[in-house]
C-alpha cells in the first residue's frame, strides 16, 4: 500500500505498508537534487545515533540512489504537526518543548568547536543572493527588493570574521520539520547549511517563533491569536536563554537571521510571500543599523 502525502521540499513522499509496518519513502527524480537528498539522509543517519533526551530522529533504513534519482526509506512516526499540537497544548507542554529545544541546541554547541568563520563566507553568500535575486523574474524589476539587497550587502560587509561554534547543525530547524508525539519531538528534513553551526539552528527555529514563517504555508484554519501567544512565549524564552549565555549569539544572530530571510527571498515567486519577506528584511536592516548607533 502506498499513500501520497505532501512535502515542502519538492520531493515525492509516500507512506508504504511493508511487513505489517509503515515506512516513509522520500524520493526525487531530479538529478540536480539527488546529492542534496543523499546528504540529508546521511546527516539524519548520524543524528539518529545521538541521544537527545526528548528530541528524537526517525531512523533511516535504506538509501537508494542513481545519477537520476534517489529514495530514502525511513521510520514512520505517528504524530501531529506543530499547529495541531499547539491547539491542544497546555502551559506545561509548552514549557517542556522550550526545555527540549534548549537542551538540543546546547548539546549541538557542546559537540561543536569554536572557530573563526571568515568574513568572505558571508559576503560570498550575499553576492550569490544578489545574483539570484537579479535573475528571479518576480524580483529583477522590483526596485524595493533591489534596494533591500543593496542595504543588506552593506550589513554583511560590516560584519567581519565571526567566532562561533561550528560542527553540529540540523540545518532547517523550523516547526514544520518537527513532528509532535506527546512530549517527544521528532526532527525531519535535515539540510546542509552554508555554515554548519548551532547558531543557524537558533536562526531557523526563531524564523517561526519570532516571525511565524511556517504559518504562511499552512492552509487549514487555526487559532492565530493562540499560536501567536505561544510562539512569542517560546521565542522570548529562547532569546533570553542564549543572550544570557553566549556572546556569539548576541553579536551574530541578527546578521545571520537577515541572511536567512534573504536566502528565502531569492526564490520568491508568490506576491504575498514576497511582500512579507520585504517587510521582515526591511525591519531587520533597520534594527541592525539602529543597534550600531545606539
Amino acid at each position: 500500500m502506498k499513500l501520497d502525502i505532501q512535502g515542502h521540499s519538492g520531493c515525492d513522499i509516500v507512506i508504504v505498508h511493508e511487513d505489517n509496518d509503515l515506512f516513509i519513502h522520500k524520493s526525487t527524480h531530479d538529478p540536480g537534487y539527488v546529492p542534496r537528498l543523499v546528504n540529508q539522509a546521511n546527516k539524519q543517519i548520524v543524528a539518529s545515533k545521538i541521544e537527545y533526551q526528548n528530541i528524537r530522529v526517525p531512523k533511516v533504513f535504506d538509501v537508494e540512489k542513481s545519477d537520476s534519482s534517489a529514495t530514502i526509506k525511513m521510520e514512520y512516526i505517528y504524530s501531529r504537526n506543530y499547529i495541531e499540537h499547539f491547539e491542544q497544548a497546555g502551559f506545561e507542554q509548552i514549557k517542556y518543548l522550550i526545555g527540549a529545544i534548549k537542551y538540543f541546541i546546547d548539546l549541538e554547541i557542546n559537540n561543536s568547536q569554536m572557530q573563526t568563520v571568515p568574513s568572505r563566507i558571508l559576503t560570498d553568500k550575499m553576492a550569490d543572493v544578489a545574483r539570484k535575486v537579479e535573475k528571479n523574474d518576480h524580483l529583477k524589476d522590483d526596485a524595493e527588493a533591489q534596494e533591500l539587497v543593496r542595504l543588506s550587502s552593506e550589513v554583511m560587509n560590516s560584519v567581519g570574521d565571526m567566532v562561533m561554534p561550528v560542527g553540529m547543525c540540523h540545518g532547517d530547524l523550523t516547526f514544520s520539520n518537527i513532528l509532535f508525539n506527546g512530549n517527544n519531538y521528532y526532527l525531519i528534513d535535515f539540510l546542509d547549511s552554508f555554515i554548519e553551526s548551532p547558531l543557524l539552528d537558533i536562526v531557523k527555529i526563531r524564523q517561526d517563533t519570532a516571525y511565524l514563517w511556517s504559518t504562511l504555508m499552512y492552509n487549514k484554519p487555526f487559532d492565530k491569536v493562540r499560536l501567536s501567544i505561544i510562539s512569542e512565549k517560546i521565542d522570548t524564552a529562547i532569546d533570553e536563554y542564549f543572550t544570557g549565555k553566549y556572546q556569539w549569539y548576541r553579536e551574530y544572530y541578527m546578521p545571520l537571521q537577515l541572511m536567512n530571510f534573504l536566502r528565502i527571498l531569492q526564490y520568491g515567486h508568490d506576491d504575498k510571500v514576497i511582500a512579507y519577506l520585504k517587510r521582515v528584511i526591511s525591519s531587520q536592516i533597520a534594527f541592525i543599523n539602529n543597534s550600531k548607533t545606539a
